[in-house]
């Protein structure tokens, strides 16, 4: 891993959400979360359903605002959405109306990005992840896996130096899945990674191990266990059988309940 400054990507601290139900009862999503993600860093967050993980990325997307503490992006507080912060949802977020080219060309044009300039990195960007020859279709003529290369195109296109994954190929077969990581993976690693941090939000244990060089637990709204991992990634079959990566996934499976590793953080 490699960071080049003190300042963190992003900083969670004592951050807190709770939402009212129809009966006026509260329910809390995130309770007193402390975290600190460096810059560079890959890291994924792992959970049951309804631990608070996607909560906690909206906060980082500042598409919601904690109901007690601070949530800051490099230093500053985050206030709201932002062209720093890249997303990336499960469902798909093309706009149907433009063609691919368009679209990865869409922030920089909010941005007043001018046309030859944003065409060039649009044009760059749908290079990288095999899409160049699809620059002028229409999202409806795309198949799931390269609708998903357009979303992670239109972020790096962006220049977010920030991207926040919430469940992003979750719908996806094993093998397009496995694609896509190795294209996230050669965009993150490429000679500005350093400058580059991905919050990747998953419920596959495999997937997290696959991707990131540390992993953050949650259950009931809380930040349960942080796990490091030394290694390249992707990790192929053969890194998932070590010795080592399988202590982790005991671990991680015993948090969500199924065997019984529990301990305290490690790195190996």
């Amino acid at each position: 891993m490699n960071t080049q400054s003190t300042v963190p990507a992003l900083q969670a601290r004592s951050v807190s959400r709770s939402f009212k139900r129809r009966d006026g009862s509260a329910i809390e999503a995130l309770k007193n979360v402390d975290v600190t993600i460096r810059q560079g860093e890959f890291v994924c967050i792992v959970g049951p359903s309804g631990c608070g993980k996607s909560t906690l990325l909206q906060l980082c997307a500042g598409l919601d605002a904690p109901s007690e503490g601070v949530f800051e992006a490099h230093g500053k507080p985050i206030a709201g959405p932002g062209p720093e912060r890249g997303v990336v949802f499960q469902k798909d977020s093309v706009f149907p109306w433009m063609t691919v080219q368009h679209n990865v060309e869409y922030g920089l044009r909010c941005r007043g990005v001018p046309p030859e300039e944003r065409r060039t990195a649009a044009s760059q960007y749908l290079a990288q992840v095999g899409l160049a020859d699809v620059a002028h279709a229409w999202p409806r003529e795309l198949s799931g896996g390269m609708l998903k290369r357009v979303a992670i195109a239109t972020v790096f296109a962006n220049g977010s130096d920030i991207l926040l994954l919430d469940e992003p190929f979750g719908a996806l077969d094993y093998v397009t899945r496995h694609r896509i990581h190795d294209v996230l993976l050669d965009l993150w690693d490429e000679k500005d990674r350093a400058k580059r941090t991905v919050l990747f939000v998953t419920h596959d244990v495999d997937e997290a191990l696959t991707l990131a060089d540390r992993i953050l637990v949650m259950r009931g709204g809380k930040l349960v266990d942080d796990v490091s991992i030394e290694g390249k990634q992707p990790r192929d079959e053969g890194d998932l059988a070590s010795s080592g990566v399988l202590a982790i996934k005991r671990r991680l499976l015993g948090h969500l309940g199924i065997g019984h590793e529990h301990g305290q953080p490690e790195t190996v």
